[in-house]
């Protein structure tokens, strides 16, 4: 279920956007008559896609956008502002504070309709390439472990397996194991030092063309200062 919700302090234009809109029996449309209860209900349940009002008494439709675009849980909901012909000026305002989209009062049902399914359509695009990148990146970090710290774990549980075996050890040679053992667990801690700082995703090719992460380029600090 898509939940859209409407905010317009006018009930009447409220209430006609809700009858259009539930013309697709998959929207779950909720309503605010003004900023606050609008800023409670989406805190409480973030909708997909936010219908709002320009000018309402108290919190308006521009602090509103303000707020929601500042907030990193909140900043990627789609937001068609309502707005009246006469509020040209102050729509280009609301846009500029990150508006997606606007609509103009009286609006035309099959206008508003197509504009909802267009911004949500291009959010689910998002999030689907959000969550490619994800992916990606998770099955590089599984690339870079197996490559980074295959060796040394290697080298730790095969001298571990010759410390089961220390009846036909030397003494020199029992010492020379525990400093292998040693090496080994001091460079897998590295490693894992090393990702924890990782800031950005710098690939590099590794076998089968696979991609991993070049952990010393992705974990310095990035000299240009861009992302």
């Amino acid at each position: 279920m898509t939940n859209l919700l409407v905010v317009d302090d006018d009930p009447n234009v409220a209430l006609l956007v809700k009858m259009t809109l539930s013309e697709n029996k998959d929207y779950n449309i909720e309503i605010a008559s003004d900023g606050a209860e609008a800023l409670k209900k989406i805190e409480q349940n973030p909708p997909d896609l936010l219908l709002l009002d320009l000018m309402m008494p108290g919190i308006g439709g521009m602090e509103i956008c303000r707020i929601l675009k500042s907030d990193k849980t909140t900043k990627y909901i789609p937001i068609i502002m309502l707005t009246a012909k006469r509020e040209a000026s102050d729509m280009i305002q609301g846009m500029n504070t990150g508006a997606n989209d606007y609509i103009t009062k009286p609006f035309n049902p099959d206008e508003l309709m197509a504009r909802v399914r267009a911004h949500l359509r291009i959010k689910a695009l998002e999030e689907e390439v959000a969550s490619r990148k994800e992916l990606e990146a998770v099955l590089k970090m599984s690339v870079t472990l197996q490559h980074e710290i295959n060796n040394p774990l290697t080298g730790v549980i095969g001298n571990a397996e010759l410390l089961m075996d220390r009846e036909n050890l030397s003494e020199k040679d029992i010492d020379e194991i525990a400093e292998n053992i040693h090496h080994s667990s001091m460079r897998i801690k590295e490693i894992i030092k090393q990702m924890s700082k990782v800031s950005r995703i710098i690939s590099t090719t590794y076998v089968g063309m696979n991609e991993m992460i070049d952990i010393n380029k992705s974990s310095k600090p990035n000299e240009s200062g861009l992302d």
